[in-house]
C-alpha cells in the first residue's frame, strides 16, 4: 500500500494537468478564426452572396466620392470664415477616409485659425503620420507647437524641414525667434504668408500613385488612390480672388463630370423618332406633353418617357414593339430635335441676355457665358438656384468658370467693385492706390514711385483678421530681391508702410 499510495496520487495529479491543459487550449480556440468557421459553416447559402472584395471596392469608391464632397464643402466654409461649418465637414470627410492626410492637413488649419491649438497639434500630426515628407505639414506643426510653447516640438519639426531640404525651414527658424507667443498666436490664426507657392504641394497628388505599406505599418497611406483635391487658394498665397466653389451637395449620387455628358427628356422637348429597318424611314416628330408621354399611334397608346435618356426611349420602343408582337428586331432611332426642358435664366452684363436651354443636365459656367457672350467688364456671378441660398463668385477664379449651371437656375453677371490698398511711409507717392489681382509687394512699392531712399529695407504689411483686429507682418525688402523669400500678394485693404 505504500508503494501503491503515491503513483495512485501521480497519476491523478497528471489527469487534472490534462484537464486543465484541455480547457485552456479549448478556451483558446473560440477566437475569430473559430467565429470564422462557425459563421462558415452556419451559413451555406452564403457562398451565393455578391464577393466581400466587390462590395468592399464599390463602397470604398462610394466612401471616396462622398468624402471629397464633404472636403471641398469644408474648404469653402473655410474661406468664407465659417469655421465651425469647416470642422465639421472636414471630420465627415475623415470619417468616410480616415487615411488622407491632407483632410486631416485642413483640419488642422482650420483649428488653427480659430486658435484651438491643441486640436490643430494633433491634426498636423496625423497628415505627418501619414506623409512622413511633407514639408508643408511640418512646418505647420512646427509653428504651432511654438505657440503651445513646445519647444522641443517645434525643433523636432526645424530638423525635419532641414532633412527635407526645405526652404520653409528658415522661415520656422524666424518664427521660433520670436519672442511673444501671443503674437505669434494671433498671426498664426490670421495670416498664411509663411507659406510659399512652390513649397505648397497637394498631398492628394501623391495619391494618385499606388503606395504600398508594409503590414502592420500605419505610419503609411494604404494603397488606395486619393480624390484629386483643390487646396483653397487662401493657402497658396495670401491673396484671396474669391471664396473657392461650396460643394454642390445634391450631385451626392451622381458624378458630376458624367451630368455634362448626358441629356434626359422632359416636358417641352421635341423628339425625331425613326424605325430604321421599316418600310420608311422618314423622320416623325413627337412632343413630351404635361405628365412626360408622347402619343406613339404604332404602340396604341401614349408612353412615359421624361426623365429618360435617348438610348433608354430607344430601348423602351423597342421592347414594346416586340412585346406587341408588332416588330421582332425593331432598330429604332430616337434624338431630341428640338430642347425645350432644360432652362435657364442669364442677365447683367452681357450681350445676349434671356432664356437658354441646355442640351446636357449640367453645362460649366464658360459654356453659358459663351453662348450669352458676356462682356469684359463682368467681375463677379451670382447664381440663384431654386431651394439655395444666392452664391456669388468671383470671374477671375479659374474654377469659378467650371461651375455646373443646371435647369431653374438664374445667372446674373455683374462689375467687380473697385478695391484698393494703401501704401504709406518713406515712398515718393503715397496714399490709395487700386487693386490689381495678383499684384505683389514689390510691385505695389514700384507704382507708389518707388523708394526715397534705396536703402530703406524694413516694410510693415497690415492686413484684417477673421476677428476684425489689423495683424502686422514685417518683410525685409533685399530679402525679396535675393529671393530669399517669396514677393508675397496683397489683398484689398492692406496697409503698406515703409519704415526705414
Amino acid at each position: 500500500m505504500k508503494k501503491v499510495t503515491p503513483i495512485a496520487v501521480l497519476l491523478i495529479l497528471v489527469l487534472a494537468s490534462i484537464r486543465v491543459l484541455a480547457a485552456q487550449i479549448g478556451n483558446g480556440s473560440q477566437g475569430p478564426r473559430a467565429d470564422a468557421n462557425s459563421a462558415t459553416n452556419a451559413s451555406p447559402a452564403r457562398e451565393n452572396a455578391v464577393s466581400p472584395d466587390a462590395t468592399s471596392e464599390k463602397t470604398r469608391g462610394a466612401n471616396s466620392l462622398l468624402a471629397q464632397k464633404y472636403y471641398e464643402s469644408g474648404a469653402g466654409f473655410y474661406n468664407s470664415g465659417k469655421l465651425g461649418e469647416a470642422i465639421e465637414a472636414f471630420k465627415q470627410a475623415v470619417r468616410l477616409q480616415p487615411n488622407d492626410p491632407q483632410t486631416y492637413y485642413m483640419l488642422g488649419m482650420v483649428y488653427s485659425k480659430s486658435k484651438a491649438y491643441r486640436e490643430s497639434f494633433e491634426s498636423f500630426q496625423r497628415a505627418i503620420r501619414l506623409w512622413p515628407d511633407w514639408p508643408q505639414a511640418h512646418f505647420r506643426l512646427g509653428v504651432t507647437s511654438f505657440v503651445l510653447e513646445r519647444k522641443n516640438e517645434a525643433e523636432k519639426a526645424y530638423n525635419n524641414l532641414l532633412r527635407l531640404e526645405s526652404p520653409l525651414a528658415n522661415a520656422l527658424s524666424r518664427i521660433i525667434k520670436e519672442d511673444n507667443q501671443a503674437t505669434m498666436a494671433d498671426r498664426v490664426a490670421a495670416s498664411d504668408w509663411s507659406l510659399t507657392q512652390n513649397e505648397l504641394v497637394r498631398a492628394a497628388a501623391r495619391g494618385t500613385e499606388d503606395t504600398s505599406a508594409p503590414a502592420g505599418d500605419t505610419n503609411q497611406v494604404s494603397a488606395t488612390k486619393t480624390e484629386s483635391r483643390s487646396i483653397p487658394a487662401s493657402l497658396a498665397s495670401p491673396i484671396k480672388d474669391s471664396a473657392p466653389i461650396a460643394s454642390d451637395l445634391s450631385a451626392t449620387g451622381e458624378d458630376a463630370a458624367a451630368l455634362t455628358g448626358i441629356y434626359k427628356v422632359g416636358v417641352g422637348d421635341v423628339l425625331d423618332i425613326r424605325l430604321l429597318n421599316s418600310s420608311t424611314t422618314r423622320s416623325t416628330l413627337y412632343t413630351v406633353i404635361d405628365g412626360g408621354l408622347i402619343d406613339l399611334a404604332m404602340l396604341g397608346g401614349p408612353i412615359t418617357v421624361a426623365g429618360l435618356p435617348t438610348d433608354a426611349i430607344q430601348a423602351l420602343i423597342a421592347g414594346e414593339l416586340k412585346r406587341r408582337a408588332i416588330e421582332e428586331d425593331a432598330r429604332v432611332s430616337v434624338g431630341v430635335r428640338q430642347y425645350a426642358s432644360h432652362s435657364v435664366t442669364i442677365t447683367g452684363l452681357v450681350n445676349v441676355p434671356g432664356t437658354k436651354f441646355l442640351r446636357r443636365e449640367a453645362v460649366p459656367l464658360y459654356v453659358l457665358m459663351a453662348e450669352s457672350q458676356s462682356r469684359l467688364d463682368a467681375g463677379r456671378v451670382a447664381i440663384r438656384r431654386p431651394g439655395s441660398a444666392e452664391l456669388t463668385m468671383d470671374l477671375s477664379n479659374p474654377a469659378v468658370l467650371n461651375f455646373l449651371i443646371r435647369p431653374g437656375d438664374m445667372v446674373s453677371l455683374t462689375a467687380k467693385p473697385q478695391e484698393f490698398y494703401y501704401i504709406a511711409g518713406r515712398v515718393n507717392h503715397p496714399g490709395q492706390k487700386v487693386f490689381q489681382s495678383g499684384i505683389t509687394l514689390l510691385q505695389a512699392i514700384l507704382a507708389a514711385g518707388g523708394l526715397r531712399r534705396q536703402n530703406e529695407n524694413l516694410i510693415e504689411v497690415s492686413r484684417e483678421g477673421g476677428d476684425g483686429r489689423l495683424i502686422t507682418t514685417r518683410f525685409k525688402l533685399k530679402e525679396i530681391k535675393a529671393g530669399e523669400i517669396q514677393d508675397p500678394r496683397l489683398q484689398p485693404g492692406d496697409r503698406i508702410e515703409v519704415v526705414r
